[in-house]
């Protein structure tokens, strides 16, 4: 029964689940309905008949009593009264519901009575004697209250001489129990009720004598029989939810209301829900019980499948077995067995494609695990693949300087290394130099799986590139001793002619000119002085990393802000405007301060120099992600094509003063400081130098 624990077992049933659910629920609800439904209409159709039937029942009491009345109103019109009187005996007698007939003559004085009870009358027959009088038409009170108490219903009809002429009246009262005992007959079910309400919404008669005298004045069913209006009413009626008919009575202005609880009404429909309920239950039992049996059918196969790939990709088997099930699951284990070879085929082949490659090659995983190691790893570091495959590349042991620093950038943050120097040991501890690249491995949905690590021995290029440097060096110094030679041969030149000028003029015996020779001496003096600034930058220019100074941070935008106000009067004087575009007000390098003011220095009187005439002199800084951009133009004449490749040479110049050194300085600076350097220029428009330095954040700074 593993199979009940699986994922995929528990995704099936509960969707299984869900379906049989909602198709048991939707029927069950659409069943519900259309039941309560059918039930309500059967049972508006049967208390409206109910109603009907009752109502014309009572109607038919009421018409009866009437037509008493009238046969007892002729005992004021007519002669022999005994007769009369007899009669409304045998009325009395022969039905319950009265409680007393009374004859009065036209002054209110009471003629006779049946039965002989003395009851002394209520406070409200005045006012009955007093409507017969000017309506001269039967008249049925509201409920009245006797004086022993007993509630009752009058009902007065005129005796009328000649149907004209008021001569008296008779009265009658009823008996509201009685009348209640004939609604009671006519109740529906064990919690029906029937009711007779009067004008002013007070029970006149109830199935339940209880409620007789009950003011329902305020209520809906109230307000509907004073309005004439019969129908259909649920709601809540003596603190029960009812369904009631209700309709008016033809005479009396009463209104009669037959109903019953709800519970009782829908108690048809609860049966067939609770039937419903159980049945659907079942149901559900069933059909989770045959969607397990499927489940077993289909989910085992593929848990087969499931256990296969997983032995294949712990490396456990080779091949997947054929899975016989008639269906798609038998397709997919031999579509898998087939790739399952094919990846094999291909794993093979690029194992010794990695094999063959001379280069160390070295793969892990995302937490940085060694996963592969090559052939060429195991030359470079002499270690075997099983010394190291599952170990840390942070604690492997040939692991270059700062190779922790360095692989987090690509393990963690996914940054490539292209060709980054650095050397490592090997087992017998010599010192490989050697250049690192590192690449992510990406699944396609970019999701981060690992690195792969190239390491190239390049000891024996580092040493003839340290020898070709070597050489170049040499050239480079010979290129200066020719260079020095020739620009400090033409100075001597010109001191050995002044020198002999000045010795002739002295040996003369005429007077000496001492113009000639105060010229002649300036001569010496401003041709050494060229000579001592050409030693000078020649001398700076050859001290190189040994003399440097000291390292400290270095505001490069304050230097040049300097350097502009200090050559202000120059500018000034040359009308050239000055233009200045910064990114931030701070941009921090690291260097010398003198270094890196004789860069700027260097440049700027550059610019000031070829604008003679005015100009704009444009001073940028841009920060880029890791250095700094700064950007010098000026507006001059430009330099030809052709000759901008040699501005950072010695002893180049394109001017007719100077020595050729200071853009030759500047550039040894800028290298110095790991930077680079460039110009750019567009004859008759004007020069650009461009200077990239490397930028320290506020946290080196700190």
């Amino acid at each position: 029964m593993h199979f009940l624990k699986t994922r995929l077992t528990k995704r099936y049933s509960l969707i299984v689940f869900v379906v049989i659910l909602f198709v048991l629920s939707s029927l069950y609800i659409i069943t519900v309905n259309i039941v309560n439904t059918s039930v309500r209409e059967q049972v508006e159709q049967r208390d409206q008949l109910a109603s009907k039937t009752l109502g014309n029942y009572i109607d038919s009491k009421l018409t009866t009593i009437l037509n008493d009345l009238r046969i007892s109103s002729y005992y004021n019109t007519r002669e022999n009264q005994q007769a009369y009187k007899s009669e409304m005996e045998s009325i009395v007698s022969n039905d319950p519901l009265y409680l007393q007939l009374k004859v009065f003559d036209k002054n209110g004085n009471v003629l006779s009575y049946v039965p002989k009870l003395n009851y002394q009358e209520p406070n409200q027959v005045g006012f009955i004697r007093d409507r017969l009088s000017w309506s001269k038409t039967p008249y049925i009170s509201t409920i009245m209250e006797l004086p022993n108490g007993k509630k009752t219903l009058a009902i007065a009809y005129p005796s009328l001489k000649n149907d004209v002429e008021f001569q008296g009246g008779v009265i009658a009262y009823l008996d509201l129990n009685t009348l209640s005992s004939y609604l009671e007959k006519f109740v529906i079910g064990s919690a029906g009720i029937n009711m007779i309400v009067d004008r002013n919404g007070v029970v006149l008669a109830h199935s339940n004598n209880e409620y007789i005298g009950t003011d329902l004045d305020n209520h809906p069913l109230t307000e509907n029989l004073q309005k004439d209006r019969f129908g259909l009413w649920q709601g809540s009626l003596f603190n029960e939810k009812m369904i009631a008919t209700y309709r008016p009575l033809l005479l009396g202005k009463l209104g009669l209301v037959v109903g019953e609880t709800e519970s009782q009404a829908m108690a048809p429909a609860r049966s067939l829900e609770s039937l419903l309920i159980k049945g659907f239950i079942v149901v559900f039992l069933i059909a989770l019980f045959l969607t397990f049996i499927g489940a077993s059918k289909v989910i085992k196969p593929i848990l087969n499948l499931v256990k296969q790939v997983n032995e294949y990709k712990e490396n456990k088997r080779t091949n997947f077995d054929h899975l016989k099930t008639k269906d798609e699951i038998e397709d997919l284990s031999l579509v898998l067995e087939q790739m399952a070879t094919e990846l094999t085929e291909k794993e093979r082949k690029l194992f010794y494609i990695l094999e063959s490659i001379p280069y160390c090659i070295i793969t892990t995983d995302y937490y940085g695990t060694i996963t592969s190691f090559s052939n060429g790893a195991e030359k470079l570091t002499k270690y075997k693949k099983e010394e190291v495959i599952g170990e840390s590349i942070f604690d492997f042991p040939s692991s270059p300087p700062n190779s922790e620093f360095i692989l987090s950038k690509t393990l963690k943050e996914g940054k490539e290394l292209d060709e980054y120097e650095s050397y490592i040991y090997d087992r017998n501890g010599s010192r490989q130099t050697v250049k690192i690249y590192s690449s992510v491995f990406k699944a396609p949905t970019d999701t981060h799986l690992g690195t792969i690590m190239v390491i190239r021995n390049v000891s024996d290029i580092k040493k003839m590139e340290d020898y070709l440097k070597q050489r170049e060096r040499l050239s480079s110094l010979g290129q200066l001793t020719a260079g020095i030679a020739h620009e400090i041969k033409n100075p001597l030149n010109i001191i050995q002619t002044a020198a002999e000028a000045i010795t002739l003029e002295t040996d003369n015996e005429q007077e000496i000119d001492s113009n000639m020779v105060q010229d002649l001496a300036n001569d010496i003096m401003e041709t050494s002085d060229r000579m001592n600034h050409l030693l000078t930058d020649f001398l700076q220019l050859t001290k190189g990393e040994e003399s440097s100074s000291e390292t400290e941070v270095v505001n490069i935008t304050e230097v040049i802000e300097e350097l502009i106000q200090n050559l202000g009067k120059n500018t000034e004087f040359q009308d050239i405007v000055v233009n200045r575009s910064y990114d931030a007000a701070d941009s921090f390098v690291s260097g010398n301060r003198n270094q890196i003011t004789q860069v700027f220095l260097n440049i700027l009187l550059n610019s000031i120099q070829v604008m003679k005439d005015g100009g704009i002199l444009s001073v940028s800084i841009k920060e880029l992600e890791e250095e700094w951009k700064v950007e010098i133009s000026d507006t001059g004449p430009g330099i030809p094509g052709k000759e901008l490749k040699w501005i950072f040479n010695p002893f180049y110049s394109t001017k007719n003063t100077g020595t050729g050194l200071g853009l030759s300085i500047s550039h040894e600076i800028v290298k110095r400081y790991n930077g680079e350097i460039w110009a750019e220029s567009q004859e008759g428009k004007g020069t650009s130098i461009i200077i990239k330095l490397p930028n320290i954040t506020e946290e080196d700074i700190t």
